[in-house]
């Protein structure tokens, strides 16, 4: 056979035809595992349709005429208009509740002159509420148009035409209700909004000294106060000493810029 030699070599299928077949029971794993995946995606999926259309509802519910603003109601007011108050909160009714901004309702009605701390609410389904403290005057001043009502922060709060029973500062001012006067004039009215009633009542006016501050009363004594400092027991030792002081004719002056040794002045030295 001319000496060749035939090679016999053993056939093997390709390795894609090695791979064994899958187990039934592996297959039906598989496929439990990819239903429970779908499963998985398709919950997730509802549960966020879900939200987006409760808050579109939500929204929409928000804005219909059931949520307006139908009522404004005003707490604290005395001495400011409540139709003022509500006009300075911008709470129209018919607004819807969400749209109602409270800070700046806030601050619209804290600007009018006599508010001094303001509080908003809403009340659901329907109520703005809006409560106000309000300031007290402590002293007046001559204006232009009568005299200024004046708190003890230099705050004006309203003019009037009769000048009421308060301290008057000495001179006038012009500023319009919901100013605010200058420093020197704040000194002395937050000495005034300081004193205790019994002394308060009794002052007429205040005058700024050689000494410093000094208070002007009814009966014609000047108590000499001279800083903001201590004002509690100067107040006390001015009110002990007028009470046992002869009358204003022979003593007028009364110095407690330092209260634990008061000074009277009396005849011709009260100057």
């Amino acid at each position: 056979m001319n000496g060749s030699r035939t090679e016999v070599r053993e056939w093997r299928p390709p390795t894609e035809a090695v791979a064994a077949t899958p187990h039934p029971r592996i297959r039906a794993r598989r496929a439990e595992v990819a239903r429970g995946r779908g499963r998985r995606r398709m919950r997730r999926v509802t549960a966020l349709l879900g939200v987006i259309c409760a808050v579109v509802w939500t929204l929409v519910g928000l804005r219909s005429p059931l949520l307006d603003v139908d009522r404004v109601q005003v707490v604290g007011a005395e001495r400011t208009d409540v139709a003022a108050i509500e006009r300075a909160g911008g709470a129209t009714r018919g607004t819807p509740m969400i749209e109602v901004d409270l800070d700046g309702a806030r601050r619209g009605v804290a600007a009018l002159p006599w508010i001094d701390e303001v509080r908003t609410t809403r009340l659901w389904p329907g109520t703005i509420r809006i409560v106000v403290s309000e300031r007290t005057e402590v002293a007046t001043v001559a204006h232009d148009d009568g005299w200024a009502l004046l708190d003890a922060e230099g705050r004006v709060l309203a003019v009037v035409e009769d000048q009421p029973d308060l301290p008057a500062l000495a001179g006038e001012r012009a500023a319009a209700p919901g100013a605010t006067l200058d420093g020197d004039d704040r000194a002395a009215l937050a000495v005034l909004g300081a004193l205790p009633g019994s002394l308060r009542r009794a002052v007429e006016g205040t005058d700024q000294g050689r000494d410093g501050l000094e208070l002007v009363l009814d009966d014609g004594f000047r108590v000499v106060l001279g800083d903001a400092r201590q004002l509690a027991a100067k107040a006390q030792a001015a009110v002990a000493v007028r009470q046992h002081a002869a009358p204003a004719g022979d003593a007028c002056r009364i110095d407690v810029r330092v209260p634990t040794a008061p000074v009277l002045t009396t005849g011709r030295g009260c100057a």
